[in-house]
C-alpha cells in the first residue's frame, strides 16, 4: 500500500492493478482495511472508473474521525464528494467537501485542498451557479500553483474558462481557456493537451466557427494512441454534419469505426453509432438510420451488461469480505460471551463469599457486642451499694442491676454451644425485656439530692427533649457513656450524637464538659 500510495497520483491504473492483484481486504486488520478503502477509491476515481456504488467510504471517514486522524479524514470526507457527485447527489455532495475543507484547514496536504475547492465548483457549474462556482475555482487555483502541481492548474483554468463561458463572457473563457493551454504544453502532458484542444474546439463550435473547431480537433490526433483516435473523429464527423458535409461526415464515421476495430469500447461505439443514425436520419435514409440506431442500441445493451457485470465482482468481493468479517465478528462475540458467564460465575462466588463473610463479621460483632454490655453491666453492679443513698444506686437498683446480672450469670454458666449466636438476644430479653424505668420517681430523688437538679434543668432548658433531659441527669451523676447506653437501650454512637446536639442547644463548645456546665448554671439559677 505504500507503493500505491505513491502510484496513485501519476499512474492510477497501475495502482489499482496492484491493489487488485496483492491485496486481500480479509486479510488486514481495521487499520489497513480503511487505508485499502480509501486507497482503492483513489485509484479508481483518478482511472475514470465507476464509483458510484463506493459508498463504503462513508464508513473510512468516520473511522478516520473515530481516530482523530483529520488529514484522512478529509480525504475520506473529499471523496464522499466525488461519488456523490458522480450520484449526481449534489446537495451531499457540497455538504461533504464543506466537512472535508473543515477537517483539512490544519493539514499540510495543500494539494488536497485545492481539489475540495475544486470539487465544489464543479457542483456550483452542476447546480447552474457559475457565479459561485468561479470563487472557489480560484482559490483551487491559488493552492495548485502553491504545491507545483502544474496538471491540475492546467485543468483549474480550463474550468474557470468554462464558468466563463456559462456566463457568456467569451473572452475571459478563451483567455483561461489558451492558459491551461499554454500550461498543459509546458508539462509536456500530450494526454491533457489533447482534452484542452478538444474542449476549446468545442467552444468554437457552439459559437458556430466551425473552421476553428476543426483545426484543434485535428490538431490532436498526431498526439494520442490509435484507439483514442475514434473520439476525435467521431466529433469531426458531428462538426461536418452540422456544416451538412454529409460524405465527409460518413468517412470519418468509418474512420472511428476503424479506430475501434481492436479496442471494442462500447461507450464510444454508442455515441459513433447514435451519430451515424442522426446523420442518415436527417439525409433521408431511415432504413440506414434504423440499422445504425439498431448498432447504437446493442451498444448499450452492452454497457448495462458490462457494467452489471462489473457491480456483480465489486459485490461479490463485497459480500466474501462481509462474511468473513461476519464470521470473525461471530466468534469474537463467542470468546466475549465465555468472558462474561465467567466473570458473571466469579462475581456470584464473589458475592457469595462477601455474603457469608459479612454475615460471620457481624455474628462476631453483636458476640463481642453483647460481651462487651455485659461486663459493662456487672461493672455497674460492682458500683452499686445499698448502703450509701445515691441517684446512681437509686437508679441501679430501679433498674434491677443484681437480678439481671444474676440472670445473665446463669446463662453464661450453661455453656451452650449456640451461646455466640444468641448473646446479644439474651441480653436484651434479660435487660430490657422487663418493665421500664420510672423516670418520675428518679427525677424525684435527683430533685431530693441535688437540690432540686432537675426542675432547674427542666426550667433553665426547656428545649431539651425527653432523651436529652434523661442523658443530662444521667452524664450529671457520672454515668458513663457505656453505661449511660445500657441503660437507655440506644447504641453508644446515637448517646454521642444526642450529646452533640445537648451542647448545640446549650450552646456549650463542642469539647465543652457538660456536667461542669451544668454544675456552674444551676448553680447560678439558685442563687
Amino acid at each position: 500500500m505504500d507503493v500505491v500510495e505513491r502510484l496513485v497520483e501519476q499512474h492510477p491504473d497501475s495502482a489499482l492493478n496492484l491493489l487488485d492483484s496483492l491485496v486481500y481486504p480479509t486479510n488486514l486488520n481495521k487499520r489497513q482495511y480503511n487505508r485499502y478503502m480509501l486507497l482503492e477509491l483513489q485509484a479508481k476515481d483518478k482511472s475514470y472508473k465507476d464509483i458510484t456504488s463506493d459508498t463504503a467510504i462513508w464508513g473510512v471517514k468516520n473511522y478516520y474521525l473515530q481516530k482523530k486522524d483529520y488529514p484522512n479524514a478529509a480525504m475520506a470526507a473529499y471523496y464522499c464528494g466525488r461519488v456523490s457527485t458522480e450520484q449526481t447527489r449534489y446537495d451531499r455532495a457540497l455538504y461533504h467537501y464543506l466537512e472535508a475543507e473543515k477537517y483539512a484547514s490544519s493539514s499540510d496536504n495543500i494539494n488536497l485542498k485545492g481539489l475540495i475547492q475544486s470539487g465544489m465548483g464543479e457542483v456550483l457549474i452542476y447546480r447552474f451557479l457559475s457565479k459561485q462556482a468561479l470563487p472557489r475555482y480560484q482559490k483551487a487555483l491559488g493552492y495548485f500553483l502553491q504545491s507545483n502541481n502544474y496538471k491540475n492548474v492546467a485543468i483549474t483554468y480550463l474550468s474557470i474558462g468554462s464558468a466563463f463561458y456559462v456566463e457568456e463572457k467569451i473572452d475571459s473563457s478563451f483567455y483561461y481557456s489558451f492558459k491551461a493551454l499554454d500550461v498543459a504544453d509546458k508539462c509536456n502532458d500530450r494526454g491533457l493537451v489533447s482534452d484542452i484542444k478538444q474542449s476549446i474546439s468545442l467552444f468554437y463550435s457552439n459559437l458556430k466557427k466551425y473552421k476553428q473547431a476543426k483545426a484543434y480537433l485535428l490538431e490532436c490526433l498526431p498526439n494520442i494512441a490509435e484507439e483514442k483516435k475514434s473520439i476525435i473523429y467521431a466529433k469531426l464527423a458531428n462538426i461536418l454534419s452540422l456544416e451538412s458535409k454529409v460524405d465527409s461526415a460518413k468517412g470519418y464515421l468509418h474512420e472511428a469505426i476503424r479506430s475501434q476495430k481492436d479496442e471494442k469500447d462500447n461507450a464510444v461505439l454508442a455515441n459513433i453509432y447514435e451519430s451515424w443514425s442522426l446523420l442518415e436520419e436527417r439525409s433521408g435514409n431511415y432504413e440506414k438510420a434504423l440499422e445504425q440506431n439498431k448498432k447504437y442500441t446493442d451498444c448499450v445493451i452492452n454497457i448495462i451488461g458490462d457494467n452489471e457485470g462489473a457491480a456483480l465482482l465489486n459485490m461479490q468481493k463485497k459480500y466474501r469480505f462481509e462474511q468473513l468479517k461476519n464470521e470473525n465478528i461471530t466468534l469474537t462475540l463467542q470468546k466475549q460471551r465465555i468472558l462474561l458467564y465467567s466473570s458473571l460465575g466469579i462475581i456470584v462466588l464473589l458475592a457469595g463469599f462477601l455474603f457469608y463473610y459479612r454475615k460471620y463479621t457481624l455474628s462476631k460483632r453483636h458476640e463481642l457486642e453483647a460481651e462487651q454490655k455485659i461486663y459493662h453491666l456487672l461493672n455497674m453492679a460492682k458500683s452499686y451499694s445499698e448502703k450509701e443513698i445515691t441517684f446512681r444506686n437509686a437508679l441501679l437498683e430501679q433498674f434491677e442491676i443484681l437480678k439481671k446480672t444474676a440472670s445473665l450469670e446463669n446463662y453464661i454458666r450453661q455453656g451452650d454451644s449456640n451461646r455466640s449466636k444468641l448473646l446479644l438476644r439474651k441480653f436484651n430479653e434479660i435487660v430490657y425485656g422487663q418493665d421500664t424505668l420510672n423516670w418520675e420517681r428518679l427525677y424525684r430523688v435527683m430533685n431530693d439530692l441535688h437540690n432540686g437538679f432537675f426542675d432547674l434543668l427542666r426550667e433553665r432548658f426547656p428545649l431539651l427533649e425527653e432523651d436529652e433531659f434523661r442523658i443530662c441527669c444521667l452524664t450529671y451523676t457520672q454515668f458513663s457513656s457505656s453505661e449511660i447506653s445500657i441503660i437507655m437501650g440506644q447504641s453508644i454512637n446515637t448517646i454521642q450524637m444526642k450529646r452533640s446536639a445537648i451542647r448545640k442547644k446549650l450552646q456549650i463548645p463542642s469539647k465543652g464538659n457538660i456536667p461542669h456546665f451544668l454544675d456552674e448554671t444551676i448553680r447560678v439559677s439558685y442563687k
